[in-house]
């Protein structure tokens, strides 16, 4: 602890470049998932793409542990600040709202003047509201999603936990903050095993805030730990084994869900959050000193490619359902009769591509207008110009 009773900022002094590939990953995940055509029976030479694509869901929970260490990190090195709740809303606003509002007045107001939208778009617009006030993850479980929109849900869990999380963190220590995370994460698992008793929807278990608490949770039991210099100290001089148990974890969590069914009842009971711990333990390997092998594998993360990536991440999450489900997906059912395992891997990369072009388009254009006011929001119990910088799973 400070002179002041804050905590010592361990790891906020600098920006962690491992952490960008590891939002890349997540979004690399998601994109393939959400713009799968791969179908049984498939080749055997298909099925490892084919394994990636029908798991890609466990990008978003990726996203969710990212979010919950960075955010809680920010939040803890902020404590004390006079101006803690402005900047901290300040800076989620002007990261968040621009390109997410733009693209509901392109989507709702602007496209619909202009072109023939989709029937099941049209059938659907009415539940709108939702997305305006990211409470579609309520609602789409129940058919009061829009279509061509689903994925927003996810952004409505993010938005939630904002909403809620600066309050629970601005008094607490690391220490107390860890019994807070655990009561959390072991509600969501039982709140998630009283849904499945009383046979809630598949999607309100997926969707549900609730559902998802562990994953941030966990995220934000790591920043408090990495927030502890004794703590901190001893993790660092073992990041050999976090990262042996990252990848056991991800093991049994990979048999425990019979490959990350999606749907599977053992993935959205325990398997959620086997896959937080799993997750976690990634974050954390990413966020610790390594060096020999470990080392080779965070330069990995860092690499150029992955980096750019992750920079523009959250515009290739907006964009890729729509410009898969109103746009390319469309033009490729005209283009061929038959889409084949072939196809639809060159499809699912071919997405990426285009959502990574237009998602910098976006950033460099349009985005960073809004990203440069961000330095008027800093803590200013914080004096590093570097701190912050990445204060959510979206950049």
């Amino acid at each position: 602890m400070s002179a002041t009773g804050r905590p010592t900022p361990v790891v906020a002094e600098k920006h962690i470049p491992a952490l960008d590939g590891i939002r890349a990953l997540a979004i690399l995940l998601v994109i393939p998932h959400n713009a799968d055509f791969l179908s049984r029976p498939y080749p055997a030479l298909v099925y490892p793409f084919a394994l990636v694509a029908h798991a890609g869901w466990i990008g978003v929970h990726l996203f969710f542990v990212l979010s919950g260490f960075l955010i809680t990190g920010k939040l803890l090195d902020a404590q004390g600040s006079h101006n803690y709740f402005r900047a901290f809303f300040g800076r989620r606003t002007l990261r968040i709202m621009p390109l997410y509002f733009t693209v509901l007045l392109l989507s709702f107001v602007i496209a619909p003047a202009l072109v023939r939208m989709p029937d099941a778009f049209l059938d659907t617009r009415q539940h709108q509201l939702w997305l305006w006030i990211f409470l579609s993850n309520w609602t789409t479980p129940f058919d009061e999603g829009v279509f061509g929109y689903s994925h927003f849900w996810s952004l409505a869990v993010e938005e939630q936990f904002y909403l809620i999380w600066p309050f629970v963190v601005i008094r607490c220590r690391p220490q107390r903050l860890l019994w807070i995370c655990a009561i959390v994460g072991g509600g969501a698992l039982l709140a998630r095993a009283l849904m499945t008793m009383f046979h809630f929807n598949h999607d309100a278990l997926y969707m549900f805030t609730i559902s998802r608490m562990d994953a941030l949770a966990t995220g934000a039991a790591v920043a408090a730990l990495m927030r502890i210099p004794a703590v901190h100290a001893w993790l660092a001089e073992r990041s050999g084994m976090i990262a042996s148990g990252a990848v056991l974890a991800l093991l049994a969590t990979f048999i425990v869900t019979r490959g990350f069914g999606i749907y599977d009842s053992s993935t959205q009971t325990v398997g959620y959050t086997l896959l937080s711990v799993a997750f976690a333990l990634v974050v954390l390997w990413a966020a610790l000193p390594a060096s020999g092998r470990l080392r080779s594998g965070q330069r990995v993360l860092q690499c150029t490619p992955l980096r750019l990536i992750g920079r523009y991440s959250y515009g290739m999450y907006i964009f890729h359902l729509p410009l898969h489900v109103f746009v390319f997906g469309p033009l490729l059912h005209r283009l061929v009769a038959q889409v084949t395992p072939a196809i639809s891997l060159a499809y699912s990369t071919a997405m990426i591509v285009i959502t990574f072009g237009i998602a910098a388009l976006s950033y460099e254009c349009f985005e960073r207008r809004f990203l440069r006011l961000k330095r008027f929001l800093v803590p200013d119990s914080i004096t590093s110009p570097t701190v912050a910088r990445s204060s959510s799973a979206y950049p």
